[in-house]
C-alpha cells in the first residue's frame, strides 16, 4: 500500500495484517512463540500475504497447507472469512513487533529497535504540519487559547474559563475548535455572538485570525483536558 503517518515512525508504508495483531501493535506488545503465523490467501489470479493469529485460523476452521511455514488457503470461503479480519498497519511497526514476538521481519529491524519505547522513533520522518507530542507521538497539532494549553502543560482542568466550541461556517461537517470566551472575545470582538458554548464564525479571514492567535497543541491532549474540565463526555469527538 502507500505512504502512511504513523505516530512513532512518521512517514513510512502501510502492511495488510489482522485486527487481532493490530490491537497488540497499538499498545506496542508482543506474542508468545507459536501464536503468530503467516498466511498466504491463494486466489486463482493473485496471493495475498499477511499475519495473523493462529487463533484466528481456528475460530474460523482454516483447513491450511504448510509450505515453509506459510499456511496457504484456496477455500473461497474461508479466504472471505479471514479477509473481514484485514486491518492495515504501519509496517516499520508490523517489523518491531514480529522482531519482539520472535519472527522474521519482513525489512531488516534489530532488537533495540523492536524493544525501543521512544513515543517516537529516533530515526522518525515526518511531514512539516506535523507535530511531536511527547505522550501521542506524532501529530497534526490544532490551536487553542493559552489558558486551555496552560491546562494542557500542567495535567490539569481549565479552570474559571467558559469554554467555546468554534464552528467555521465554511465547512460542510462541523469541526470543532476549543478556545475559551475571554480570549475569543480579545482577538475577535468584545461584541462576537457566543450562543450558549457555541460560536460560529463565518469569515475565513476571521477565523484565520483567531487560528494564528492561538497556540499549538495536540488534538488528542486537547481532548483529554476537555473531558477532564467537563466540557467533553467519553463518547464525544472533538
Amino acid at each position: 500500500m502507500g505512504p502512511n503517518i504513523c505516530r512513532r515512525h512518521g512517514i513510512g508504508r502501510v502492511r495488510t495484517t489482522s485486527k487481532g495483531i493490530a490491537a497488540r501493535l497499538r499498545i506496542r506488545g508482543q506474542f508468545a512463540p507459536g501464536e503468530l503465523v503467516k498466511v498466504s490467501l491463494d486466489r486463482p489470479k493473485y496471493s495475498r500475504d499477511m499475519w495473523m493469529l493462529r487463533a484466528e485460523l481456528d475460530e474460523h476452521d482454516v483447513d491450511a497447507t504448510f509450505i515453509d511455514n506459510v499456511a496457504h488457503v484456496t477455500a473461497f470461503p474461508k479466504i472471505a472469512a479471514l479477509e473481514r479480519l484485514r486491518a492495515y498497519a504501519c509496517s516499520a511497526c508490523m517489523d518491531e513487533l514480529l522482531v519482539r514476538s520472535g519472527e522474521a521481519p519482513d525489512e531488516p529491524t534489530s532488537t533495540e529497535q523492536a524493544f525501543d519505547t521512544s513515543v517516537v522513533a529516533a530515526n522518525a520522518k515526518w511531514p512539516s504540519n506535523h507535530a511531536r507530542c511527547e505522550l501521542h507521538g506524532l501529530i497534526l497539532p490544532t490551536r487553542t487559547s493559552p489558558d486551555i494549553e496552560e491546562a494542557i502543560l500542567s495535567i490539569d482542568v481549565v479552570r474559571d474559563r467558559h469554554v467555546v466550541r468554534v464552528i467555521k461556517a465554511s465547512v460542510n461537517h462541523e469541526h470543532g475548535y476549543w478556545f475559551d470566551e475571554a480570549f475569543l472575545r480579545r482577538v475577535c470582538g468584545p461584541d462576537i455572538d457566543i450562543v450558549g458554548s457555541t460560536f460560529r464564525i463565518d469569515s475565513e479571514a476571521a477565523f484565520v485570525k483567531l487560528w494564528d492567535a492561538g497556540e499549538r497543541v495536540c488534538p488528542v491532549c486537547l481532548r483529554e483536558v476537555l473531558r477532564r474540565s467537563g466540557v467533553m463526555d467519553a463518547d464525544t469527538g472533538g
